[in-house]
C-alpha cells in the first residue's frame, strides 16, 4: 500500500501529504537566520525576582513584533524574554530603567501601536537566533505628542513625572510632578509640581508651591515661606552682613539664650509701647551720661536708694529751697516760735553730695 493509505484502506488527499520547502527554509531562517530589525510592543515583563525570568540578570520583557515576511502576508509574533540593551555596560558604571508595559491590552490584537500603552521598541536578534531578542531602543509612540516643535535647540525627558528640559539659550530645569500613570497623567495632581530652574544667565531658583528661593547671578538671594522657617545648627551659627541687617515681625520676637552681648558702634536706640527690663540678680546701666525722663512720673523704688556723687534735686512745680541768705517773715508771739514765710533767697533746685 502507498503512504497515502491508512490501515484499514482510507485513501488520505494527496494534497495533504504534500511537502512545502519553502515553508521548511522560512521556518529555519526564523529561528536561525532572523537578522530584521523588528518594531514592536512590550506586553509583558519579569523583574529579576519573578519565576518567568529565565537570566536572572536583568528585567526581561515580552514584545510583540510585527512582522512583515518579503512579499508574504504580515502577522504578529510574541518574542519572549527580551533584554533591553543598557548603556555603559560595566561593574562599575551603568545606566538602567524599568519600560513600561501594555496594560489595556489592544496590542495583543492589532499590529497597530496606537490605542495601546506598551513602550514601543526596537528590537534584533543577537547572533540571528529567533530566541535571543534583545531591545535595542525605543521609539516615539503615536499617541505622545512631540515637544520639538522647531529647529530650535530643544532637549526634553521625562520618567514616572521627572521631567528634564533643556532650552535653545542654554536655560534647563528639572520638575517634579509625582508618579504618573501608563498614559501619563499624573497618579496624584493634589502632590503638586517641584521645580528647580537654571535661567539663560545662571540664575538658580527653586519653586515647590510652599518655598520659593532664587539665588541671582550677580548675589541676590530670596527665601519665601508659606509656613514656618527653622534653622538648626549643631555648633555656631553666624550671620554676617556689610550693610544692614532688617528684622521685621507680625506678631512676637523671642529671643532666649545662655548670655547676650549686644554691641553698636554708633547709636542704639530701643521703642516700644511697653517696655520691661528685669534681671534675677544685678542689673547695671552705665554710661558717661544717663537721662531718664517721664511724660508724667517717675517711680523708684527700692529697699535702700544710694546716690554716689554730685547730687541735684528740684524741679519746676517744686517745694522752694531754702538758703542761709532766705529772708522769712512772720508775726510776732512775745518771744515764742511762730509761723514763718520765706519770702525772698530761696531756690527750686538743690545740689550736694
Amino acid at each position: 500500500m502507498g503512504d497515502n493509505y491508512l490501515p484499514n484502506g482510507t485513501v488520505l488527499p494527496h494534497g495533504l501529504l504534500g511537502h512545502n520547502t519553502e515553508m521548511n527554509m522560512a521556518g529555519f531562517k526564523k529561528s536561525y537566520q532572523n537578522v530584521q530589525l523588528r518594531v514592536g510592543i512590550i506586553i509583558d515583563s519579569f523583574s529579576v525576582a519573578d519565576d518567568g525570568n529565565i537570566s536572572g540578570l536583568t528585567t526581561e520583557y515580552n514584545v510583540l513584533v510585527f512582522e512583515q515576511n518579503e512579499d508574504l502576508g504580515s502577522t504578529s509574533i510574541l518574542y519572549r524574554n527580551c533584554m533591553s540593551a543598557e548603556g555603559l555596560g560595566n561593574i562599575a558604571d551603568f545606566f538602567e530603567k524599568t519600560l513600561r508595559k501594555q496594560t489595556n491590552g489592544n496590542g495583543r490584537e492589532t499590529s497597530n501601536a496606537k490605542g495601546q500603552n506598551g513602550a514601543v521598541v526596537l528590537l534584533l536578534c543577537i547572533d540571528g537566533m529567533g530566541d535571543k531578542g534583545i531591545i535595542l531602543a525605543q521609539l516615539t509612540h503615536p499617541d505622545r505628542k512631540t515637544t520639538l516643535t522647531s529647529d530650535a535647540l530643544h532637549l526634553e525627558g521625562e520618567y514616572n513625572g521627572v521631567n528634564i528640559k533643556i532650552n535653545d539659550d542654554g536655560s534647563c530645569s528639572l520638575t517634579f510632578n509625582g508618579p504618573t500613570n501608563d498614559d501619563g497623567s499624573v497618579a496624584d495632581p493634589s502632590i503638586g509640581t517641584t521645580t528647580l530652574s537654571i535661567a539663560a544667565d545662571g540664575s538658580y531658583s527653586f519653586d515647590n508651591g510652599g518655598v520659593q528661593e532664587s539665588f541671582g547671578k550677580k548675589g541676590a538671594v530670596a527665601l519665601t515661606a508659606k509656613d514656618s522657617i527653622t534653622h538648626t545648627a549643631q555648633t555656631d551659627y553666624s550671620v554676617s552682613a556689610q550693610g544692614g541687617i532688617t528684622l521685621t515681625a507680625q506678631k512676637d520676637m523671642n529671643a532666649t539664650m545662655n548670655n547676650l552681648m549686644m554691641s553698636a558702634q554708633g547709636s542704639a536706640q530701643i521703642n516700644g509701647q511697653n517696655i520691661t527690663l528685669q534681671a534675677q540678680s544685678a542689673l547695671s546701666v552705665q554710661g558717661s551720661t544717663i537721662s531718664i525722663e517721664a511724660q508724667s512720673m517717675a517711680n523708684i523704688k527700692g529697699s535702700t536708694i544710694v546716690l554716689d556723687g554730685m547730687v541735684s534735686l528740684g524741679g519746676q512745680g517744686g517745694q522752694p529751697i531754702l538758703l542761709l541768705s532766705t529772708i522769712l517773715m512772720g508775726v510776732g508771739n512775745l518771744g515764742a516760735p511762730v509761723i514763718s514765710t520765706a519770702i525772698s533767697g530761696y531756690a527750686l533746685k538743690v545740689t550736694g553730695q
